[in-house]
């Protein structure tokens, strides 16, 4: 990953926070940052990472599929990239994305569009990355959930970039020790 792409993805991720913002100006709305109860966010948050990190480590174990996907994929994504590169991507990928899709998306035309419009755009290559796009959508309803739960971004945007920083940080470990 680098220096280049990390800039490039700092911009395009934080052109979506401000997106967001600027929707949600214009409809007369505020973004809820925080949330009704910011221990109750941060708790959820973490947690939800904890077991979307698990059922993804699961599920790798358990579909075949998955294991050639990732090993097709790391040279791309975490053979070359620092662990602080992963780790910016993760912060910047689950900010932007949650400010836009829970933020904006969501408010406007509920749940079901944002998680939909979410997964849609996690949608890889060719077929065999469906089962990526399926787990996208599946987080979309989750993180959709824990913005309506919460009443904030919080939740959300911790839950997202932990299970992307866990999971490419354990990818890359994973890839190391070969």
């Amino acid at each position: 990953m680098s220096p280049r792409f990390l800039k490039l993805a700092a911009v395009f991720y934080g052109l979506l926070v401000v997106a967001a913002a600027a929707w949600n100006a214009l409809r007369g709305r505020e973004m809820l940052w925080i949330g009704d109860d910011p221990a109750l966010s941060l708790l959820a948050g973490t947690l939800t990472a904890a077991g979307t990190v698990a059922l993804g480590l699961l599920l790798y174990r358990a579909v075949p599929l998955l294991r050639r996907l990732a090993d097709e994929l790391a040279p791309q994504i975490v053979d070359r990239a620092s662990p602080l590169g992963l780790v910016l991507v993760s912060v910047y990928s689950g900010v932007g994305e949650e400010a836009f899709f829970r933020g904006a998306v969501q408010p406007e035309f509920g749940l079901v569009v944002a998680a939909v419009a979410f997964g849609l755009v996690h949608i890889g290559p060719d077929r065999r990355y469906l089962i990526w796009t399926a787990w996208a959508l599946a987080a979309g309803f989750l993180f959709g959930f824990l913005y309506e739960w919460t009443g904030g971004l919080l939740a959300p945007m911790l839950a997202h970039t932990l299970h992307n920083a866990a999971t490419l940080l354990l990818w890359k470990r994973r890839r190391s020790r070969k």
